[in-house]
Order: C-alpha cells, then structure tokens, then sequence
C-alpha cells in the first residue's frame, strides 16, 4: 500500500490552502487561455500570408523577450512585492489579448500588430514566471511544497494539451476571435485568486 500511494498525486495543497486553490485554478484556466491563443495567432498569421516564414516569426517575436530579459526577471521580482508584480503583468496581459481580440474583430491583415502584442505578452511573462514560482513555498508548509509544484506542473502540461485542442473546435464553432476572448475571460480566476492573496514583500532586506 506505501508503494502504492507514492504513484498517487498528493491533493492536500488544494484541500489545505485555500489562496493556492484559487491560485492553481486561475493559473490553470490561464494557461488553456495562453495556448488558444498561440493556437490562433499562429492560425491567423498563415491565414493572412501563407506563408511559413512568417508562421516562424511568430515564434521569434515570442523568443525574443524570453532570452532578453529572462535574465533580469529573476533580479527584478527580488526588488518588489511580488503579488503585486504578478498581478500587474497579468493585468498587462489581460490587456493584449483584449486588443487581441480587438483586431480579429475589426479584421485587420497587417501583421505588425499580431507581432507587437506577441513580444509584449511573452515580456509580461518574462518578468512576471519568476516570481510566481516563489509563490508555492510561500502559501504551503514546507512539507506540501513539493505536492504543490506537482500539482502546478500538471496542470501546465494538461493546459499545453487541452489548450490548442480546445482552440481547434472553438475555432471551428465560431471563429479565432473567440479564441481571444477565451483567453482574456481565462485570466478572471487567476486574476481574482492574486488579489486575494497576502502581500508578498521582498526577503531578506
């Protein structure tokens, strides 16, 4: 039976916590959301061009920022209360897929957009991954931190699956613009579980 158990993924995170509940289900809505709309502006790039080339692009101008400033973001979430660094780069985010949305609706074919709010959500998430991830040893006793990266891992990996599957029947159904609505209302729950949470200043001076 121990054997056993040590297959079974640890939920005492979600039952003893309720900020990281709220936390892991928000992020977990987030990232099904994120993956809609990469599904989509990959989509919408090679609908507008055909062309391979500029479906590469997409991927650069969401490199680009992670390599640039990836070094930085750690150094950065060090200096500031980190809940309300989170919260503000999720707000940001919020943002870019409403005006998403906002392009897909006014039918725009220039691709200069797609690119521009691709870079600034990648450097949102380039500033805002580290610290979020000192979250989990924050909100849970240390003998639940490694339950709680599991869980948190898990629900990433399902999200990257169900995620641009999802993205292909909404797309279908009713279009990329509801892709991007997707992912602007996915970020309702995390928004709501930061702002419950307790402030969260810099350790250690």
């Amino acid at each position: 039976m121990p054997r056993r158990r040590r297959f079974v993924l640890d939920i005492g995170p979600l039952r003893g916590s309720a900020d990281f509940r709220r936390l892991w289900v928000g992020s977990s809505l987030s990232v099904v959301g994120g993956q809609m709309t990469t599904f989509a502006v990959t989509l919408q790039v090679y609908r507008t061009t055909h062309s391979s080339a500029a479906v590469g692009a997409v991927g650069l101008a969401s490199g680009l920022p992670l390599i640039l400033l990836g070094l930085f973001g750690g150094s950065f979430a060090d200096a500031v209360d980190r809940r309300r660094l989170v919260l503000a780069t999720n707000i940001g985010s919020v943002v870019v897929s409403a005006l998403l949305a906002a392009q897909a609706f006014a039918g725009l074919r220039a691709l200069w957009p797609l690119y521009t709010l691709v870079a600034v959500q990648s450097l949102l998430g380039a500033v805002g991954a580290p610290a979020r991830r000192t979250f989990v040893p924050r909100l849970l006793p240390a003998g639940q931190v490694a339950a709680g990266i599991a869980l948190n891992q898990m629900s990433f990996q399902v999200g990257l699956m169900a995620g641009p599957a999802l993205a292909g029947v909404v797309t279908a159904a009713g279009g990329l613009r509801l892709c991007y609505l997707a992912d602007m209302i996915s970020f309702t729950g995390t928004l709501y579980a930061l702002a419950r949470l307790p402030a969260m200043p810099p350790q250690g001076g």
